[in-house]
């Protein structure tokens, strides 16, 4: 009877403990289980923000290898239709194997904080891959049209370049149609190489007052050496002949008496100097304004390259 009294006694006790302990166990499930859902909801989030940077960067590889592939027309402030930018790349790929320059239309909204001019000067040199070019653009945020011209094409856009060029960008700007303007200065440009004659123009740098010519460097073929070779041999056979011809002469065949027709008159002569008067005249050096053609005023970048051309507000 004790026996089964301890055992009773025993069952309940241990009834107790089950019923006490199990509480606490679901206590910790759920608190582990709302961990655990806690964690879940932070690694979705987490890999929604990885997708998020996955796509970003695959953008950002697409544009960059757009970039890397073609940097003719970059219009970020989207205001070009897809068949205005198409007729704008053409354009710029016939300039360029036309000229050998890198031809760049760029349109933006947000220049950095940068002035107009600054902001096209880096861009061409970030994205150029030669040292010759000219880049047309619309910068919105500026609210400004600029042409800057790089390398041989500086002596191309010059002064006078620059203000037809600009001019037919601010005829078309102000009716905010945005192709036309690319497309009216880019036909500027086009028609600068066509007209110019580089070799009499010169660059003007405001940075240091130096004037420049044109490095153009004279050379002559072999066939040119070769034509004037041949002229020269004919020139001279023919005159040598001729004096042959026309007095009748044979080679050894007459000798010219000088002992007995020559004669010799000596005479002397002398100068007596009277008087002498020395004339001093103050002559001004010419200013040098580089020797005719037409002027490319230049100046140096935050680059470190030089470059023509200009910009108007609109």
């Amino acid at each position: 009877m004790r026996r089964l009294k301890r055992g009773l006694a025993m069952a309940f006790m241990l009834c107790m403990m089950i019923l006490c302990i199990t509480p606490v166990q679901a206590q910790e499930n759920a608190q582990q289980t709302e961990e655990s859902a806690g964690q879940t909801e932070e690694s979705a989030q987490q890999t929604e923000e990885n997708v998020q940077q996955a796509k970003q960067t695959e953008e950002n590889v697409q544009q960059a290898g757009q970039t890397a592939e073609n940097m003719q027309l970059t219009d970020l402030a989207k205001l070009l239709s897809e068949t205005e930018a198409q007729e704008i790349e053409q354009l710029l790929a016939e300039m360029e194997e036309r000229t050998g320059w890198d031809l760049m239309a760029l349109t933006t909204d947000d220049a950095g904080g940068e002035d107009a001019t600054s902001y096209v000067e880096s861009w061409f040199d970030k994205y150029t891959s030669q040292d010759d070019g000219v880049i047309c653009a619309i910068d919105m945020d500026n609210r400004e049209i600029v042409v800057r011209a790089f390398g041989e094409a500086m002596y191309y856009i010059t002064d006078k370049r620059t203000e037809r060029i600009l001019d037919a960008g601010y005829d078309e700007i102000s009716e905010e149609k945005y192709a036309a303007t690319l497309r009216a200065m880019l036909e500027e440009v086009d028609n600068a190489y066509r007209t110019e004659d580089a070799g009499k123009n010169y660059l003007y740098d405001e940075d240091t007052g130096k004037v420049i010519r044109h490095p153009r460097k004279k050379s002559i073929t072999l066939s040119e050496i070769l034509i004037a070779l041949g002229m020269a041999v004919f020139a001279g056979g023919a005159t040598i002949f001729g004096i042959f011809g026309k007095y009748r002469l044979k080679f050894g065949g007459y000798k010219y008496p000088i002992e007995k027709n020559g004669r010799v008159d000596l005479t002397t002569k002398e100068d007596r100097l009277v008087n002498s008067f020395v004339t001093r005249r103050h002559i001004p050096k010419p200013q040098n304004s580089g020797g005719g053609g037409s002027r490319s005023t230049i100046h140096t970048g935050s680059g470190g390259r030089s470059s023509s051309g200009g910009s108007r507000k609109f």
